[in-house]
């Protein structure tokens, strides 16, 4: 267990201030994600493709809050107050959940959320660039996606106790509305500007030029879009597919929703936080590109155990368990080294642009993996089945694609010297 000391020396302050407002962040977030499909199929009466619509639309929200995030972080604004932002959207959309009973307003809420999201993520690891090393990065992100799993579990949990006290569906969004409340006093007092460029501004809009001129940068993202529909799926589809099973007498604990949530929080997000950190010192010393290739083969032997849950019920309890810890581990082996591999290619002064690059796979993914989710499960049970079957040749196509970006020369010295000529220039 000497991983835990290596871990507390690497970070700095404001890598655990991220944490716990990471923590908070995806507390909220993760509540809202995982019972909205749940709470709005089954309890309201929406169908699981309006329900994916609704979802979808915060993604492309995201689209805009993504660039957003990524011109605020870059420009004077900084860091913290594209932070500051993203809590007091978050707030909002919280509060029009809570008026929420219909798809129009769930559109809203999405995409008010999708732009708080969009903020978030690119201003909040962009900060956690500017105070690590290249050396210490998947460390620290592997501590980000730590009080991630641990914020989702607890999103998940906190959500199933308090229909189980309250039986009032407003009470979910209401309790994520103080914690994203919690989020932003933590930003205003604790998170500190880490923008070291302040006092000489590279022009951010052609920064966004200079980025997507970048090959391996491009190639990432179209393999990105991959990892992130898969994660999409499991956080939004994966659930309510397994509730909609077919019961039978022997078996039917699993397909409840409340044993899918519990499921969901202690193979999926709990196994994930007690696994994250051993496991990333452990794929450390290895090329990131190599670890993303493990991590791909594991989503796609999780989407088979998927598969496998509709074709024999006797055992199906058995693979519902063996899907989500293999997804888990396959999610957190992914989430720390990506960011990192980001890091590495894009230039000091233009770190929020790259990330915001980098950031639209988790809009793409998290648009059309929900939508193409609730479709399939609105479709006859052959093929709803089968489209794990699909999911699961994906993961091929996937690997071949990361084999030929490990072909190319990890490398952004061109495009350094770009900006280097502008900035002369200037």
């Amino acid at each position: 267990m000497t991983y835990l000391p290596h871990f507390f020396q690497l970070s700095s302050r404001q890598v655990w201030f991220q944490a716990i407002g990471r923590l908070l962040y995806q507390t909220g977030y993760g509540l809202i994600q995982f019972y909205i499909p749940l709470i709005f199929v089954k309890q309201i009466g929406l169908s699981a493709t309006a329900v994916g619509i609704g979802i979808g639309s915060g993604s492309l929200a995201g689209v805009i809050g993504h660039f957003l995030g990524g011109y605020l972080a870059d420009s004077q604004y900084g860091r913290k107050k594209t932070l500051l932002i993203s809590a007091i959207l978050s707030i909002f959309a919280a509060l029009v959940l809570v008026l929420t009973h219909n798809l129009p307003l769930l559109v809203v809420a999405n995409l008010i959320m999708g732009l708080s999201a969009g903020c978030y993520w690119t201003a909040a690891d962009a900060a956690v660039i500017d105070v690590t090393t290249s050396e210490q990065r998947h460390h620290a992100f592997a501590i980000l996606v730590l009080a991630d799993s641990i914020g989702n579990g607890l999103g998940v949990f906190s959500g199933g106790l308090l229909l189980t006290l309250v039986h009032r569906i407003e009470a979910l969004f209401v309790l994520s509305g103080v914690l994203f409340l919690v989020f932003l006093v933590l930003i205003q007092v604790a998170i500190i500007e880490t923008r070291h460029d302040a006092s000489n501004d590279t022009n951010t809009l052609q920064g966004f030029a200079i980025a997507l001129k970048d090959r391996a940068l491009r190639l990432f993202v179209v393999i990105n879009v991959l990892f992130t529909t898969y994660v999409a799926l499991v956080s939004s589809t994966l659930p309510l597919y397994f509730t909609l099973l077919p019961q039978n007498t022997t078996q039917n604990t699993a397909s409840s929703l409340t044993s899918v949530a519990n499921l969901f929080t202690w193979c999926y997000v709990g196994l994930g936080a007690v696994l994250q950190l051993p496991l990333v010192q452990i794929l450390g010393s290895l090329v990131k590109i190599k670890v993303l290739m493990i991590s791909m083969l594991l989503w796609g032997t999780g989407f088979f155990l998927v598969w496998a849950t509709g074709i024999d019920s006797s055992i199906r309890f058995a693979l519902i368990v063996a899907a989500f810890s293999v997804l888990s581990i396959a999610s957190i082996i992914y989430k720390p080294f990506a960011p990192a591999i980001v890091a590495e290619l894009a230039p000091p002064s233009l770190r929020g642009v790259y990330l915001a690059i980098s950031y639209q796979c988790w809009s793409i993914g998290y648009f059309f993996g929900p939508i193409v989710g609730g479709w399939a499960i609105d479709q006859p049970q052959n093929i709803s089945h089968h489209s794990w079957l699909v999911v699961t040749l994906s993961t091929l196509c996937g690997n071949l694609a990361l084999y030929v970006l490990a072909r190319h020369k990890v490398t952004n010295e061109s495009v350094v010297a770009i900006e280097e000529s502008i900035s002369i220039a200037r």
